[in-house]
């Protein structure tokens, strides 16, 4: 952690950029050891080769509940250096939180000084790694992260219109956002004199209006806007509702853990919010940024660990500016080394299951699906230029396999409490999926169609193919057995 030396240097521009980037290459190398972290990148991915065949996003290109954003990104890419080159998208993921980490540490310089900037970007950049492989994928909160902090700290410099505007950047990323918009109220009356309160917040809206703007005619040229109304916004009820019927369980395996990982961050950044009437102006608006992050973080219900990345930007800066005080009191080098053993342990420890863990099937009890004999299976017994169809809620087998989907849907029941008794009414098997998909597989007829529930992955198996009259219809029709790969049925077009 290279706390002695901050405090010794911490106006020295070198040994800042080192104390931030040693910690934070070591944390996040484990992503460049694994193809796909989570099955989130395959989705992300899976879609992103469809589009750059020039379909619409929400559309044939491609259908997912997430804002346009990470899609972008993930086409861009692709396009720069390959479909499916999943290294070079964890590349641009890396630099997008350094850069973050950058942002973060200009805050908390403005805060602080530039000790407590050095130390929050440091938390950031161990905090976004410390934990199992999904959250080091390149997710949406990662990229949401950079304009949404780029918004706080122009937020605190008063230049509204471009807060507003990033805000919106964040938005493209992830609805959750969205309740930064609450900070609003808040800053005009911190950090602006009563009479131009008024004129700060519509400088702001007419920011953030103009980027929504932008929003819109990106995606009216890369996708579908009637599409991305109905799968990003107007299911989002349905989705938190099935999300909150299991979020304890799910709670057990992710906030959970990650405050108890980073207990000793936690600890700071509460002591530091019961300073309150203490605090200045722009650190309560720091207090009131974990409030709503934590707001936001939760509020879909899903409560994967990556979630909580939302949460990690103002932690990391409370937390920092708590440790930055205490660092100039007697007890300087007992708090230094608390911080240091409480924040590397967690982050090391993790780093080195990263790099041994199988990300896409590390939370499964033995036997764990072979997923990666079933996409040699598929890469070997199609072309280049074949189409493939998956049932179940595996898309990495369209990455693995370097394969194109057939279908706009890249997974069924995803994010669904599968398993669980409930009817298997999900907004990706809602009535108005199944005609789509159909028109898909006769358009793009897939040479193999992949059958993950016979083998029970992802608790799949209560969800065979032939309780759905789309899929029962077109594989006694047109398709035939040709084989059973760690118990996955795959079928071939009949010749």
């Amino acid at each position: 952690m290279a706390t002695a030396t901050m405090t010794r240097n911490a106006n020295n521009p070198a040994l800042w950029v080192a104390a931030v980037a040693a910690p934070l290459l070591i944390t996040h190398a484990p992503s460049f050891f694994h193809r796909l972290l989570d099955g989130d990148e395959a989705i992300y991915g899976s879609i992103a080769a469809l589009m750059n065949l020039g379909d619409p996003l929400y559309a044939q290109g491609g259908v997912d509940n997430k804002p346009p954003g990470i899609f972008w990104v993930y086409a861009i890419t692709f396009r720069v250096f390959g479909t499916y080159q999943m290294t070079a998208v964890h590349v641009v993921a890396l630099l997008v939180i350094a850069a973050t980490c950058f942002l973060i540490f200009l805050a908390g310089r403005r805060l602080a000084g530039t000790r407590a900037g050095i130390l929050a970007a440091i938390f950031y950049g161990v905090m976004t790694a410390a934990g199992n492989p999904r959250l080091l994928a390149a997710n949406t909160e990662a990229f949401m992260m950079l304009p949404l902090t780029a918004s706080l700290l122009l937020m605190l410099r008063r230049h509204w219109v471009w807060s507003g505007l990033l805000l919106a950047a964040a938005g493209a990323f992830r609805q959750s956002a969205a309740v930064d918009l609450l900070l609003l109220p808040l800053a005009v009356v911190y950090l602006e004199p009563r009479e131009s309160r008024l004129r700060a917040a519509a400088l702001f809206v007419g920011g953030g209006a103009a980027g929504l703007l932008v929003g819109a005619l990106l995606i009216a040229l890369t996708g579908s806007l009637s599409g991305f109304w109905h799968w990003t916004v107007g299911i989002l009820t349905q989705y938190a509702s099935s999300n909150w019927a299991f979020a304890w369980s799910r709670a057990r395996d992710s906030v959970v853990p990650f405050v108890v990982d980073m207990a000793v961050l936690w600890v700071a950044a509460i002591a530091w919010t019961l300073r309150w009437k203490k605090l200045d102006s722009g650190q309560r608006l720091i207090v009131a940024w974990l409030v709503v992050s934590i707001l936001g973080s939760l509020a879909g219900g899903h409560l994967s660990w990556h979630y909580f990345i939302q949460v990690m930007g103002p932690l990391a800066l409370l937390s920092a500016l708590a440790v930055d005080a205490a660092l100039r009191t007697p007890l300087r080098k007992q708090v230094a080394w608390i911080v240091a053993i409480g924040v590397a342990v967690p982050a090391f420890g993790w780093a080195a299951y990263n790099v041994f863990a199988d990300p896409l099937t590390y939370d499964f009890s033995p036997p764990v699906p072979q997923h990666e004999q079933v996409a040699a299976y598929i890469g070997t017994h199609t072309g280049p230029g074949d189409r493939v169809f998956v049932w179940g809620d595996w898309p990495a087998l369209y990455v693995e396999s370097d394969r194109l989907m057939a279908s706009r849907f890249p997974g069924f029941l995803r994010g669904f409490a599968r398993g669980s008794n409930l009817p298997p009414n999900n907004w990706d098997t809602s009535p108005d999926v199944w005609p789509e998909l159909k028109s898909d597989l006769e358009h793009n007829p897939p040479v193999l169609i992949v059958d993950t529930a016979a083998a029970g992955w992802s608790d799949f198996v209560m969800y065979p193919m032939r309780n759905y009259p789309v899929l029962q219809e077109l594989v006694a029709s047109r398709y035939h057995l040709i084989a059973v790969v760690d118990g996955v049925g795959i079928y071939a077009l009949n010749v």
